[in-house]
């Protein structure tokens, strides 16, 4: 294995680890991209889409909570909120997206069948043309397309309109409220912390130590293990 070979895969298992983390047990809402970009991550909470997201979702949670990754990441799986990409590894060398994702779609299949979708689960797709490469069974699972926040300021502002139409439409104040304020602090706080180490390229040891006791510890340590 060479190094670059490596360091793909170490970085491959931080990424696994962290979303199986913020992982639901009911998936309510499932936000599908194309690809990850390849030096960030949703779910390290340092990527142009999370931030954007978190935006979205300032009207019914408040900035604080929006504002904060350590309760927001918490809160949007409180929500049955789940991010994924067709495609797990960094299609592109600068950006995220991908040209094409056909040699993704049958692992992504296989791990969207066992995803634990609730009755009326909400799938929206962003970039719009996301959902033209997609096959029909797929298709006929997507509620809504948005079009990505981009370095223009227009694109970004359309997609903080048209995501907060959703969030109303589909869940609305009540129910987005309510995510927030069953979110524990301080297990918000030591879930974090497992994101820091992965973002951060702690020495796995930390990461190991980090994860013991978790709470879904097994499922974790299958995420970092694979």
């Amino acid at each position: 294995m060479t190094d670059e070979e490596r360091t793909r895969r170490e970085w491959k298992r931080r990424r696994g680890l962290v979303s199986e983390l913020y992982k639901p047990d009911k998936v309510r809402l499932v936000v599908v991209g194309e690809a990850p970009p390849p030096n960030r991550f949703f779910y390290f909470a340092d990527s142009l889409f999370y931030r954007h997201l978190a935006r979205a979702f300032a009207p019914f949670v408040g900035e604080a909570v929006a504002g904060d990754p350590t309760r927001f990441l918490a809160t949007y799986r409180a929500l049955g909120g789940w991010h994924t990409d067709v495609c797990r590894e960094p299609e592109r060398a600068s950006k995220g997206g991908a040209d094409e994702i056909g040699h993704c779609v049958e692992a992504f299949l296989r791990d969207w069948e066992v995803l634990p979708f609730a009755p009326e689960s909400v799938v929206i797709v962003s970039p719009k043309r996301l959902y033209d490469k997609l096959p029909p069974v797929l298709q006929e699972q997507v509620t809504e397309t948005v079009a990505p926040p981009g370095q223009w300021r227009a694109h970004r502002e359309a997609f903080l309109r048209d995501m907060e139409t959703y969030l109303r439409l589909y869940f609305g104040q009540d129910v987005l409220t309510a995510a927030a304020q069953s979110v524990d602090t301080d297990d918000a706080a030591l879930d974090f912390e497992i994101v820091t180490a992965c973002a951060n390229g702690t020495d796995e040891t930390e990461v190991s130590r980090l994860i013991t006791g978790h709470p879904r510890e097994a499922a974790l340590r299958r995420a970092w293990d694979n």
